[in-house]
């Protein structure tokens, strides 16, 4: 009996909005059905990959028409067969993973491939009530970019007022959370962070682990952006609440600028005001209700997913948006949270 790899190719790439597809690194022809022999087969192995401790990964693999071969097919975890098509295990790691199976006496093996069993880490998340108006503003600007420079587990929400960027509910947010001045930062929705701004108060949780984990995908199809997140919990989701929000980078406008005198600010001698200042994580839409959505209960290790379609505005440049998802408790203290570009894939982290 002989062993054959299972080649794969374009077709299955439907599968990828359900879930991570792992496809064959055989080489890729472009009529691969005209080059090969009749008793060759396409398939291609599917599979989430990330995972959590403990939760189970499920493993399957598809011909190019779509047709589940899954119940012929042995699958092998760092190169031990397992039973069935799942696996979890308790500790992290990166594994390995492949599938066997039969076809016209033949046996077909699928490409060795990896997922990954993770513990979750928290991004901490900044949130910074601004104005293009506000004098005093550009100091918390100055404060995020440092935590940027300090860690990449942070996800930063500019929220403005009373300027050409303000989102029509801005005010809902001021009220739910006091904020009564400018500029005003919170770490997680509900801690106040004051002035000097130290950044160690948002460092020090950025990437400690925590139980829940958020993956992100989108794309943008015509004039319109479709989202998928999922998200799934080492604990069950009882009551909390799903935020996502819709930011824009690299936008515009005159900066009032109190610091134009300031030798020890990095605005000192840029103008009052500055011309052209680069507004970044600009609050424009919320998918979401602005404080959240309830999430329905979710057991443990169990995944929820939610999908959105938004009408982008002509005015958005589309190169510069990127997608800010939070878990939040009922007191709208942020549990974790995920950003990523628009049309591109964050998995679990």
């Amino acid at each position: 009996m002989k062993t054959m790899k299972a080649a794969f190719f374009k077709p299955l790439l439907f599968l990828a909005c359900l879930m991570i597809i792992s496809c064959s690194k055989t080489e890729s022809f472009p009529e691969p059905v005209d080059l090969v022999p009749d008793n060759d087969i396409f398939s291609g192995l599917v599979f989430r990959g990330k995972s959590l401790q403990d939760q189970l990964v499920t493993f399957k693999v598809f011909d190019t028409t779509g047709v589940e071969l899954t119940a012929n097919t042995t699958f092998y975890v760092d190169g031990n067969p397992i039973n069935g098509n799942t696996f979890s295990s308790a500790s992290e790691g990166i594994f390995e993973v492949y599938g066997e199976y039969l076809f016209n006496g033949d046996l077909i093996a699928t490409d060795i491939e990896n997922f990954e069993v993770i513990v979750p880490k928290r991004k901490v998340v900044l949130e910074d009530y601004t104005g293009a108006w506000c004098g005093y503003c550009p100091r918390m600007t100055a404060a995020i970019e440092v935590v940027h420079g300090l860690t990449d587990d942070m996800m930063a929400v500019a929220i403005h007022n009373e300027d050409e960027m303000a989102h029509p509910q801005e005010e809902v947010l001021r009220q739910e959370f006091g904020v009564s001045g400018f500029p005003h930062g919170r770490i997680n929705r509900t801690t106040n962070w004051v002035f000097p701004h130290y950044p160690e108060v948002a460092t020090a949780i950025a990437g400690q682990p925590t139980n829940i984990a958020i993956a992100i995908s989108s794309e943008i199809v015509g004039n319109n952006l479709e989202v998928e997140v999922r998200l799934t919990s080492a604990t069950a989701i009882a009551s909390d609440k799903l935020v996502v929000y819709l930011l824009e980078d690299g936008i515009l406008s005159d900066q009032t600028n109190y610091f134009d005198n300031d030798p020890d600010s990095p605005y000192y001698q840029m103008g009052n005001p500055i011309i052209d200042f680069v507004n970044n994580d600009v609050l424009r839409e919320s998918f979401t209700n602005i404080l959240g959505d309830p999430i329905p209960q979710t057991g443990a290790l169990t995944e929820y997913s939610r999908n959105f379609t938004s009408s982008l505005s002509s005015n958005y440049n589309q190169g510069n948006l990127k997608l800010a998802v939070m878990v939040v408790t009922n007191d709208n203290t942020a549990r974790n949270a995920q950003f990523a570009p628009v049309n591109e894939v964050k998995d679990y982290e």
